[in-house]
C-alpha cells in the first residue's frame, strides 16, 4: 500500500470513528435537551435564512433603484442646466445643483461640464476633488450607463447625461444611497431581534413541551426500573390523554398486570412444586418405613415361625409329628411368599416390565373393580404388537393409577371409563367419571399436588395434560405424549 492510499484509508477510518462518537454523544443526551436543541436550531436556521434572503433581496432592489435614480436625476438636471448655460448663469446653475443635493439625501454630488470638458458648476464644498479631475472615464458630451464606483466613502452610482444631446456638455450625478442602506440595516436588525425573541419564546415553549412529554416518560422510566427490580405493584396513574404517550402508559399498566399475574402464578407453581417434592420425599420415607415395618413385623415373624417349625421338625419323634411340622412350614412359607409378592406389586408391578403397559393397566383396572366395587370400562386402541418406551409405560401407568386413586377417594362416582389409544406417534389417554366434579382452583392441596404430579410426569416427556371438570358434572382427565421418548433412562 502506498502513502496516498494509506492516508485515504486512515482518513476514512477517522471520519467514521468521529461519526460513531457523535452518534453516541447524541444518543446519550437527555430527551429534554434534544427537544430544546432541535427547536432552537430550527428557529435560528429559519431566522438566519430569512434575514439573509431579505437582506439580499432589499440590497439588490436598492442597487437597482440607485442606478435608475442616478440616471433619472442626471436626465432631469440636463434639461435644467441647458437653460442656465444658454444665459451663462453659472452662479444660478451652482445654486440649483446644491439645492437638488440638499433636497435629495441620496445624492452625493453633481457637477456640470461644458462642451470642452471643463467643470463649470459642482456641489462640492471646498473645491472640486482632484481625483475626479484626473478621471478620464467620461468623454465630454457623451451619455453613458451608470457605473458603480468604489470610493473612500463607500459605493457610489455615477451617471452621465449629455446636455442638448451632448453639444453643450454633460451632467454627472453621483448617488450614494446611505439612507436607504441604513434602512436595510435597520430592517435586518429588526429581523435579528425578532428572531432572538422568537428563539426565546421557542425555548420557553420547548421547555413546556418537554415537560409535557418527559414527565410521563420519566414516570414510565421509574416504573420500568421498579419492574426490573421485581416490583409489580407499580401502576401508572390514569391519564385522559389519548395520544401515543397515553396509549403507551395504558399498555405499560396492562403489561405490569400481566407480569404480576404471571409472577403470582409462577410463585404458586413453585410453591406447589416445593410441596410436591416434599410430598414425594415424604412418600419415599413413608414407603421405606412401611417396607421396613413389613419386613420386620411380618417377614421377620414368619421367618421366626419357620425356624420354630424346623426345630420341631428336627425334634419330631414319629412320622405324624413330622408331617404336621412340614405342613405348618409349607403354609408359613406360602403366606410369606404371597405377602412379599403383594409388597412387590404395590411398589412396582412386575407385569409392567415383563408384559408391558396394556396387561399392567388391565391388572390395575381389575384390582380397582374388586377393591372398590365400582364398574370400570377399559378401552385399548392401537396397541396390538407394539410397546412404547419403558419410561412412557411407567408415566402412563402412574397417571392412570393416580387418577383412579383420586376417583376412588374423592369423586363419589358410579361409573368410570378409561381409554388408551396409540395414534400415530403419540399415546393418548382419557379417564372420565360421573362423580361430583370440582373447581380446580378450589380443591384442597392434596388433590392439587396429585394433579401437579401427573402434569409434571406428562411434561417431562414433552406431553400435555389437562383436566376438565365442574361441580356436579363429573371430571375428565386427558393426556397425550410421544410413544418414543427422546431421553429415557429406564430399562
Amino acid at each position: 500500500m502506498n502513502y496516498n492510499s494509506w492516508t485515504q484509508t486512515s482518513g476514512q477510518e477517522f471520519f467514521w470513528q468521529a461519526v460513531g462518537k457523535g452518534r453516541s454523544f447524541l444518543l446519550s443526551v437527555p430527551l429534554k435537551l434534544k427537544i430544546m436543541g432541535l427547536a432552537l436550531a430550527l428557529i435560528i436556521l429559519f431566522g438566519a435564512g430569512t434575514i439573509y434572503r431579505v437582506q439580499s433581496a432589499l440590497s439588490e432592489k436598492i442597487e437597482d433603484f440607485l442606478r435608475d435614480e442616478s440616471r433619472f436625476v442626471a436626465t432631469e438636471l440636463s434639461y435644467q442646466a441647458h437653460d442656465y448655460l444658454l444665459i451663462n448663469d453659472i452662479y444660478g446653475l451652482t445654486w440649483m445643483l446644491r439645492n437638488t443635493v440638499q433636497n435629495r439625501p441620496d445624492l452625493r454630488y453633481v457637477f456640470v461640464r461644458n462642451a470642452e470638458g471643463q467643470v463649470v458648476a459642482h456641489t462640492f464644498e471646498g473645491g472640486f476633488p482632484a481625483d475626479l479631475l484626473a478621471r478620464k472615464t467620461f468623454l465630454p458630451g457623451q451619455t453613458s450607463e451608470p457605473k458603480l464606483l468604489r470610493t473612500n466613502e463607500g459605493t457610489i452610482w455615477e451617471a452621465k447625461v449629455g446636455i442638448s444631446n451632448g453639444n453643450d456638455g454633460s451632467v454627472v450625478v453621483g448617488v450614494k444611497g446611505n439612507s436607504l442602506r441604513r434602512q436595510v440595516g435597520a430592517i435586518t436588525g429588526d429581523l435579528a431581534r425578532t428572531t432572538l425573541l422568537v428563539a426565546v419564546f421557542g425555548v420557553l415553549l420547548s421547555l413546556g413541551l418537554t415537560w409535557v412529554i418527559t414527565r410521563p416518560v420519566s414516570r414510565l422510566l421509574e416504573a420500568t426500573r421498579a419492574v426490573r427490580r421485581g416490583d409489580y405493584s407499580v401502576i401508572l396513574p390514569h391519564t385522559e390523554s389519548q395520544d401515543e404517550l397515553g396509549k403507551l402508559m395504558e399498555g405499560f399498566n396492562a403489561m405490569v398486570r400481566s407480569l404480576a399475574s404471571a409472577d403470582k402464578a409462577r410463585l404458586e407453581k413453585e410453591q406447589l412444586q416445593r410441596d410436591f417434592l416434599q410430598r414425594v420425599m415424604a412418600g419415599q420415607e413413608n414407603e421405606r418405613k412401611r417396607i421396613a415395618r413389613e419386613l420386620h413385623d411380618q417377614t421377620g415373624q414368619a421367618l421366626a415361625s419357620v425356624m420354630v417349625d424346623i426345630k420341631m421338625l428336627e425334634n419330631s419323634k414319629n412320622e405324624a409329628e413330622t408331617r404336621l411340622s412340614i405342613s405348618r412350614l409349607k403354609k408359613a412359607i406360602t403366606e410369606e411368599m404371597k405377602s412379599i409378592h403383594d409388597l412387590a406389586v404395590a411398589l412396582r408391578p412386575s407385569v409392567l416390565d415383563d408384559l408391558g403397559l396394556v396387561p399392567a393397566v388391565e391388572v390395575l383396572v381389575k384390582s380397582f373393580t374388586i377393591r372398590h366395587g365400582m364398574p370400570l370400562e377399559l378401552t385399548i386402541i392401537g396397541f396390538v404388537g407394539k410397546r412404547p418406551d419403558a419410561c412412557v409405560e411407567t408415566c402412563v401407568y402412574r397417571i392412570v393409577q393416580e387418577a383412579l386413586s383420586n376417583v376412588a377417594r374423592h369423586a363419589r362416582a358410579t361409573e368410570v371409563n378409561v381409554l388408551l389409544e396409540w395414534r400415530g406417534e403419540k399415546i393418548r389417554g382419557v379417564i372420565e367419571d360421573n362423580g361430583i366434579g370440582f373447581e380446580l382452583e378450589e380443591v384442597d392441596s392434596k388433590i392439587r399436588l396429585g394433579v401437579l404430579g401427573m402434569q409434571e410426569r406428562a411434561q417431562l416427556l414433552q406431553g400435555n395434560f389437562r383436566i376438565e371438570s365442574s361441580p356436579g358434572e363429573g371430571a375428565m382427565l386427558v393426556f397425550e405424549m410421544p410413544a418414543k421418548a427422546g431421553v429415557c433412562y429406564e430399562q
